[in-house]
């Protein structure tokens, strides 16, 4: 453990940096268009091929991606993913990203079925009635030893892996819209950093839920899970989400994928999907982008078990008292709190091992002006800002695609146009394992399953 002069001397030099960084937002807005960024590869005519049916459900390949359409009520959509992913349902659940992650990295069975039944409470009787639609389905396409326990997992594994062992530093979001973009529309740019050694790439696939009497709505996931931390509906509300840490944490609520998915299909309107967000019951500690293409307008929140606290553009909560700076006409965030009462959790979870007491931010945020995620949250403003009225779906390719937001183990990536209600989307390659932002972005176009 660093001595007290030691700590003294390195939160001096702390405060040194921030009172520099301090002036950032205004002095350097213009410099990141002087450096040459990566444009990502975009596909913008990919083949679209029909592969099976089940009903009214069907899966198509639109190039490199498999596109799943489900339709009717719960359990037939549940049934029509079932059949029509099984191959990919059982490897998730048997072979690949469930086993490596959860019982590779020592959790055990009776942990994991206990957390995941704590969770199960809370799930509306519809999504339970669509789990075992997707298991009657991988039955039924000859999967007999799928369960309903193993799909249960796939929509609970984000908390019980919140903060797991070798959890990359990742994941970034931005809405930005009006001055920033070329005609005004919103657009969504996301980055999932978690994890491609395990392989969660081999089974991803492009859920479309077009559910009886209901407002169609995607998700960028994986086979056999419901729900997933990526999505956009008809209604042109998107959402993305991002690991953060708390002090206020519990197994006791509405999971992440499920969350999500209930904000962007019942949510239609912006102050729709944040109710529903607020209402909970939430888990544990994350970050949030929702935009409304609509408007166009967007919200950061940042929430855990206990608090939701919601952002918009110029939001005086998002200050020089934190550190941080607000903008007009877009939000983002990265894997750190902004707002106070949040952020002195993250210093109560965290400072001890500095020598920080929980209220003392003065030398907190220093330090967090030094990592990563606040590096992120930086660039992406200060890239925004250099581009009024130039903002587009390549320019929005580049903030994803370069540092220090690229990232090596970015599992999917997309950028969501909801007024033209397209979606572009990377995922990760395989043999060998390649991060989703160096591998090229196929535009989706949903607008016929969002009719």
């Amino acid at each position: 453990m660093p001595s007290r002069k030691a700590l003294a001397l390195f939160v001096a030099a702390l405060l040194l940096t921030f009172a520099a960084a301090a002036e950032a937002p205004e002095t350097s807005a213009a410099k990141p268009a002087e450096r040459s960024l990566r444009t990502p590869d975009l596909v913008l005519d990919p083949e679209v091929t029909l592969v099976d049916e089940e009903g009214a459900g069907k899966l198509y390949q639109v190039g490199e991606h498999a596109v799943c359409v489900m339709e009717g009520t719960p359990e037939q959509m549940g049934y029509q993913h079932g059949r029509l992913l099984a191959p990919k349902i059982h490897e998730i659940m048997k072979e690949g990203y469930v086993v490596k992650a959860l019982y590779g990295r020592g959790y055990t069975k009776d942990y994991i079925n206990a957390q995941s039944e704590r969770m199960e409470k809370h799930f509306p009787p519809e999504y339970i009635e669509e789990m075992r639609g997707v298991v009657k389905g991988c039955h039924a396409a000859g999967f007999e030893d799928v369960t309903y326990e193993e799909v249960r997992v796939g929509a609970t594994m984000a908390e019980i892996m919140h903060h797991g062992p070798d959890a990359p530093p990742g994941c970034s979001n931005f809405a930005a819209w009006g001055q920033w973009t070329t005609d005004g529309r919103l657009l969504h740019g996301r980055n999932l950093d978690w994890d491609v050694s395990s392989g969660a790439q081999k089974s991803a696939a492009v859920l479309v839920w077009r559910p009886e009497g209901g407002t169609p709505f995607m998700m960028v996931g994986w086979a056999g899970s419901i729900g997933s931390v990526s999505g956009m509906s008809a209604d042109g509300i998107t959402i993305g989400e991002m690991t953060s840490s708390s002090t206020d944490e519990t197994f006791d609520g509405l999971p992440l994928f499920l969350i999500m998915r209930r904000v962007i299909e019942k949510g239609h309107t912006l102050e729709g999907a944040v109710r529903i967000m607020h209402q909970g019951p939430r888990t544990t500690g994350w970050n949030l982008i929702i935009g409304d293409g609509k408007i166009p307008d967007g919200r950061a929140l940042e929430v855990d078990a206990v608090d939701c606290e919601v952002f918009g553009p110029m939001d005086s909560k998002e200050g020089p008292q934190t550190g941080h700076w607000a903008m007009e006409d877009a939000v983002r965030r990265t894997n750190h709190p902004i707002g106070l009462k949040i952020i002195h959790k993250l210093v109560e979870l965290h400072g001890p091992r500095f020598g920080i007491e929980k209220d003392n931010l003065q030398a907190a945020i220093p330090l967090l002006q030094m990592q990563n995620t606040w590096l992120r949250y930086n660039w992406m403003g200060k890239q925004i800002q250099a581009r009024p009225g130039k903002l587009d779906v390549v320019e929005c390719l580049q903030l994803l695609g370069n540092a220090p937001v690229w990232c090596p183990v970015t599992l999917h990536s997309f950028v969501f146009d909801p007024k033209n209600q397209t979606a572009y989307v990377a995922i990760a390659g395989t043999d060998p394992n390649t991060t989703a932002t160096s591998r090229a972005f196929t535009k989706i176009d949903l607008s016929r399953w969002f009719q």
